[in-house]
């Protein structure tokens, strides 16, 4: 299994003329995809891309809700790979990257080693949530802390169809990160889906996609060893912080991620099996 090398065919059938760059440089080459930055987005766009962000691993369905489905590695699918755990500076503005190229980067280190999945590959891929377009420069610098001859990066911005799709998206991964910081090993989950409400899109997809998922968000896992006790410290309810819109708390912390209670970033519901007893 190389996950970058099968995620890279899914983003490559993406590519053309008019949203594609390519930096070509000595050690390698970088394959810009617009996929909502400067061009619009539409909702196939949107779902491979979150697929893409997912390693493959995931499905996803939209209709009234988005549905997120993983049947293998869920731990990898959504903690490895879709959390946006590589924060890029461009133009002293910042871009969040996800995607199986984490992986190779080792971004951010405590979580991939946590996990514990690696592999090695020439090829990668990075999912961008970015304002601006990266430069040569910035190119460069993934391309080297990648580690890879051949990168694809797909770039969409915040307010975009593709934006609005890969932060519903990240239902499974909310639940599943809450998880991981109540120290619960991830790896005994087998099985995970998620539905959040499918917003319409406006400016403000930051805010409102957070209140779906904190609010209306729901996850159930299959796992294989479970502590009863940690699923009402895993949802929502629990952090201090829960009845507030994410506007409120994002003004609260002054507008810096870093400041905002971590434990409101949870789904609103969480269902559990244990394979093992068979308890909920």
């Amino acid at each position: 299994m190389n996950l970058n090398s099968s995620t890279y065919k899914i983003l490559e059938k993406l590519v053309d003329r008019g949203n594609t760059r390519i930096e070509e440089f000595g050690t390698g080459r970088v394959t810009l995809i617009d996929v909502g930055l400067n061009v619009e987005s539409d909702k196939d766009t949107g779902i491979r891309v979150a697929e893409a962000a997912l390693a493959g691993l995931g499905k996803i369905n939209i209709n009234d809700k988005i549905h997120v489905r993983i049947e293998k590695l869920p731990a990898v699918a959504t903690l490895s790979s879709q959390l946006a755990g590589w924060c890029i500076k461009i133009d002293n503005r910042t871009a969040l990257g996800s995607g199986p190229v984490r992986i190779l980067a080792k971004k951010p280190r405590d979580v991939i080693e946590k996990v514990g999945y690696s592999e090695t590959s020439n090829k990668g891929v990075l999912i961008l949530e970015t304002p601006v377009i990266p430069d040569r420069g910035t190119c460069r610098k993934i391309l080297q802390e990648a580690k890879v001859k051949d990168l694809i990066i797909a770039v969409f911005g915040e307010n975009s169809i593709t934006g609005l799709i890969n932060i519903l998206s990240r239902i499974v991964e909310v639940g599943i990160f809450r998880l991981l910081n109540l120290g619960y090993d991830v790896n005994r989950i087998s099985y995970a889906e998620g539905t959040v409400p499918m917003l319409e899109l406006s400016d403000n997809v930051m805010f409102e996609a957070n209140d779906a998922i904190i609010y209306k968000g729901s996850v159930e896992l299959e796992v294989n060893g479970w502590d009863p006790g940690l699923t009402e410290k895993a949802v929502s309810k629990h952090s201090r912080a829960y009845g507030k819109s994410f506007r409120e708390i994002f003004q609260e912390a002054n507008g810096n991620f870093y400041r905002i209670p971590a434990d409101i970033f949870a789904p609103a519901r969480l269902k559990v099996t244990d394979l093992g007893d068979t308890k909920e």
